[in-house]
């Protein structure tokens, strides 16, 4: 189990030479047509790709400072830091690209149609176009001339499918409300074949072209020096471009300096202007708080706010203590109790207190007069009557008194609510009264720092004379940098290689197919009998060991034979079963032919056909009646004997299938089977039987079990590796015994069990006999 394990393993961690050889060899006509593909892309690519120049330029900017005289030196250093950013933005400048699209003649461009490129024809055309106007319907598309070499005709059309007119040089051409002239130039060829087009560009596209074309980047921080370079498929006009940017641009930066510190003061006065308006507004809010608040200092109406609620929860206690002693006052005058307390008289008014003293009076003497009289008598029903009109008297003032005192409590409550509620909104009043005070600092300082940069700025612009030199003027290229010629070559080859490796590794990869006998070995342990080259009949039923004795294929089942003589030693009577995965894998062209060898070495050979599903046809011998054999046989319809077909040797017999079964498996299990071959092994040596793919059915691996020599096909770049594993489980699984593999249609050049043999041409391979037992 170690053993097979490490095989797996070297399997799959290890490079196997042998596989990678075949997978080359099978590929080696997709390889070498990659490699041509890539290459010749590469190639294409080279010749369809126009030559790309680019000339170049380098200024010096010098800034003379005269402010520093004035002792301002910090404005100067910060100008430094970021002049040549500055510029480089100023060269790119839409602005700046338009006044080098006004000084150059860039309107019109001619171009020449070739067999593969399209070449512009810059200040060397042959043709010049004059009109006096260029509507915009004709801008930015191509106007073709067709030129006649033997006249003065010429022909123009509005794109390359619009309709043609007809002319003359000379004479005016009219497309719409486009009129117009083509004149020659001094360049014109009379014998020249090519046909030529021209386009009026429009601004945008002109301003496009030199946007996307033009480079300008430092040199030297230091020295403040930059490269202005600029791309083109035409050499004279990338130089031209270049050179009048150079000229072009020390008479405009001379005047966008003075501008660009304008600017800035400008923008000083516009941030100025808000930051006043945003400090006006902070000072208002300060104003409108003050009256508001009726004073700028939150933090003492806080404290003047808590010892107004403080003041007014003492006054709402007092209140309600004088109402709950006021309630006991009525209740004891409702209950006739005249005795008045002291305190209950402290907190009345002084007509109440007068009142109820009166009041106690008349009851005392009412009381008295109760002791003398009887309460039917007119002087006490007179003093009775008194009583109670001063007593209802002073329950009305009791009553109002005590309608105005909760009166007054609510007045108490409304107000402490309201203090409340002033008081729940200061800590937001104080902090946006802190937020605005902050903001209103910040903004003062702010002020006060542009201002000092609006004073430095008029005096640096009073102060700046910049001066510039040209230290390199435009060069004119001679050289294309691109297409990189050695570079794309060097690409296409590299990568023609890389897709190659690739290829031939995902080719390595996917390839799980049995390539020679090594690969089984590694896989597993059952023994491999030997290995069969590849033949013209690997798929036939050729019998080529009678057919071609000298080839290296009936060699090779010779060593067969011979190895067959170590698998079950002390039984002079063998029977032989050949079977596969599945079909196509070389089992009946082996059984047949390993047969033939057999019966060579005069021995009595017979050969059953036990794929009772499927007859073969292409036999190396005639079979007169089809409708009796093995399953027949086993039905006991015909004797084996009547059913035995004679070949071409003497000694090697063979019985067909015979008709299709519609149990072929339950022909091999009713004892038939058995008895059959103990009355074939009377008759002959060796039997040899030819069962169907078990990795289709099981018969094969019933007629195995019966066997007492299995061998197992499996064919070269053909057979799967699984098929090694399957083999290997059903080894183990059904208990099998002496089962060895061959392995079938190895190349020739392959490492290979068993030996080759010499042909009659004089090419000879040895061919190794190596024995797994």
């Amino acid at each position: 189990m170690s053993t097979n394990m490490n095989h797996s393993s070297s399997d799959i961690e290890g490079i196997d030479f042998e596989k990678l050889k075949i997978v080359l060899k099978k590929n080696f006509v997709w390889m070498i047509l990659i490699f041509v593909a890539v290459n010749s892309a590469a190639y294409l690519t080279i010749r369809w790709t126009k030559n790309l120049y680019e000339s170049e330029s380098e200024l010096k900017l010098e800034i003379k400072q005269d402010a520093t005289e004035l002792g301002i030196k910090t404005l100067v250093e910060d100008q430094n830091l970021n002049i040549i950013s500055g510029e480089i933005e100023q060269i790119k400048s839409k602005v700046f690209l338009n006044r080098v699209i006004d000084t150059l003649d860039l309107e019109i461009a001619y171009y020449s149609i070739g067999k593969v490129l399209v070449d512009e024809k810059y200040r060397s055309s042959p043709i010049a176009v004059v009109s006096s106007y260029f509507p915009s319907s004709i801008k930015d598309k191509a106007i073709y001339v067709d030129l006649n070499p033997n006249s003065n005709e010429i022909e123009v059309s509005l794109g390359e499918d619009g309709p043609a007119t007809k002319s003359t040089f000379g004479s005016d051409i009219t497309f719409g409300d486009f009129r117009f002239k083509i004149n020659k130039s001094s360049t014109y060829d009379p014998q020249a074949t090519d046909d030529y087009y021209f386009i009026v560009h429009s601004r945008e596209s002109l301003l496009d072209y030199l946007s996307d074309n033009i480079t300008v980047e430092p040199l030297n921080f230091n020295a403040n020096t930059i490269k202005i370079a600029f791309k083109d498929y035409n050499a004279l006009k990338a130089f031209t471009i270049v050179n009048k940017i150079d000229s072009l641009y020390i008479s405009y930066s001379n005047e966008q300096k003075n501008l660009a510190n304008k600017q800035k003061i400008e923008w000083l006065n516009q941030e100025l202007s808000q930051i006043e308006n945003r400090m006006e507004g902070f000072e208002d809010y300060f104003e409108s708080f003050t009256l508001r608040n009726k004073s700028s200092n939150v933090d003492e109406d806080l404290k003047r706010t808590i010892f107004l609620i403080n003041k007014i929860d003492s006054q709402r206690f007092e209140l309600n203590k004088r109402l709950s002693d006021l309630n006991d006052l009525i209740e004891s005058l409702s209950a006739e109790d005249g005795s008045l307390s002291i305190t209950q008289r402290q907190f009345l008014p002084s007509y109440l207190n007068t009142n109820l003293e009166a009041l106690q009076k008349l009851t005392a003497e009412r009381d008295r007069l109760s002791l003398s009289y009887n309460e039917n008598t007119f002087a006490f029903q007179q003093k009775q009557n008194e009583v109670k009109a001063l007593k209802d008297q002073a329950f009305n003032q009791l009553n109002n008194l005590k309608k105005s005192w909760l009166e007054s409590l609510v007045d108490i409550n409304k107000r402490k609510e309201s203090l409340e509620k002033e008081f729940v909104t200061m800590p937001d009043k104080n902090t946006q009264f802190s937020k605005n005070q902050r903001f209103y600092k910040l903004y003062e300082e702010f002020y006060l720092s542009m201002m000092q940069a609006k004073a430095q700025f008029e005096i640096a612009q009073a102060g700046n004379t910049p001066d510039f030199k040209i230290l390199s003027h435009a060069t004119m290229p001679v050289q294309p940098i691109a297409p990189k010629k050695l570079m794309i070559i060097g690409i296409g080859l590299v990568a023609s290689l890389v897709l190659n490796f690739f290829f031939i590794g995902i080719a390595y990869l996917l390839n799980n197919k049995v390539i020679g006998v090594h690969e089984v070995e590694r896989i597993t342990q059952i023994p491999v009998l030997g290995s069969i080259p590849v033949t013209q009949n690997v798929n036939g039923s050729g019998l080529i060991v009678q057919d071609n004795p000298k080839s290296m294929a009936t060699e090779a089942i010779r060593s067969l034979r011979t190895s067959l003589e170590f698998f079950a030693p002390g039984n002079s009577k063998k029977t032989i079963c050949v079977s596969s995965t599945v079909a196509g894998e070389g089992k009946s062209f082996l059984a047949m032919n390993l047969s033939g060898v057999l019966a060579l070495s005069k021995k009595k050979v017979v050969l059953l056909d036990l794929d009772m599903r499927k007859a073969k046809n292409n036999l190396p011998f005639e079979i007169q009646d089809k409708s009796k054999g093995l399953s027949t046989i086993l039905i006991d319809k015909n004797a084996w004997k009547d059913c035995v077909i004679k070949t071409s040797l003497d000694t090697f017999d063979y019985i067909p299938s015979g008709p299709h079964p519609p149990n072929p498996s339950e022909l091999l299990l009713n004892g038939a089977f058995e008895k059959l071959l103990v009355e074939l092994k009377n008759e002959y040596d060796l039997i040899v039987m030819d069962t169907p793919p078990v990795g289709l059915v099981t018969d094969g691996v019933m007629v195995m079990k019966k066997s007492d020599i299995s061998i197992y096909v499996l064919r070269a770049n053909y057979s799967k590796k699984e098929f090694i594993r399957d083999l290997s489980r059903l080894v183990k699984i059904n208990n099998l015994n002496n089962v060895t593999v061959v392995v079938n249609a190895l190349p020739a050049d392959s490492k290979a069990y068993g030996y080759g043999y010499y042909e009659d041409q004089g090419r000879k391979r040895g061919i190794r006999n190596l024995i797994n037992i």
